[in-house]
C-alpha cells in the first residue's frame, strides 16, 4: 500500500472513530448523573434515559470496534510498522510499545465491556446494571485512548 492509501484509510477510520465519539459523549452526557446505578436507580430511569443508555451503548461499542478495526492498523501502517498477518494481540502490544496506549491490558477490558453491554439479557437485572457500570467507568478510558491517537494522527501527520 502507497503512502497516499495509508493516510487516506487512517483519515477515514479519524473521521468515523470522531463521529462515534461525538455521538457517545453527547448520549453518557444525558445520563451520566444516574451513575454508578443501583437497581431502584435503573428502574427509574425514564424511556428517553433509557434510550439514551441504548445509544451510548452502540456508540461505545461502535467506536472501540472502529478503533480496534480500522484505526489501530491504519495508524500503524502510517508509521510504517509491518501488521500483515499478525494477530490482534501484537498490533496492541505494538501500540503500546509505541506509547500510543498505555496499557494492552485496559484495551482487552474495553472489548470486554463492550462484549457484555452488547450481549444483555433484558430480564437479568444484576447482569445489566454490573455491564452498564462497567460501562460508565470504560466510557472515560475509551475516550482517553480516542483522544490521544486522534491528536497523534493529527500532529504526526499533519491532518
Amino acid at each position: 500500500m502507497n503512502d497516499k492509501m495509508a493516510i487516506d484509510k487512517l483519515q477515514e477510520a479519524l473521521r468515523l472513530c470522531s463521529i462515534h465519539s461525538q455521538r457517545m459523549q453527547y448520549a453518557y452526557s444525558k445520563v451520566k448523573q444516574y451513575f454508578p446505578l443501583d437497581k431502584k436507580t435503573y428502574n427509574d430511569l425514564s424511556q428517553d434515559d433509557l434510550s439514551y443508555i441504548d445509544q451510548l451503548i452502540f456508540r461505545f461499542s461502535k467506536l472501540q470496534d472502529s478503533m480496534g478495526s480500522r484505526l489501530f492498523p491504519a495508524l500503524l501502517m502510517c508509521l510504517g510498522e509491518d501488521i500483515e498477518a499478525k494477530p490482534f494481540i501484537d498490533l496492541l502490544t505494538l501500540l503500546e510499545k509505541l506509547e500510543l496506549i498505555d496499557d494492552h491490558q485496559v484495551w482487552l477490558e474495553i472489548r470486554e465491556t463492550r462484549n457484555i453491554v452488547t450481549h444483555e439479557y433484558p430480564f437479568i437485572e444484576s447482569e445489566i446494571i454490573e455491564g452498564l457500570n462497567a460501562l460508565n467507568r470504560h466510557v472515560l478510558l475509551l475516550t482517553d485512548i480516542w483522544n490521544k491517537l486522534d491528536n497523534y494522527a493529527h500532529s504526526r501527520f499533519e491532518l
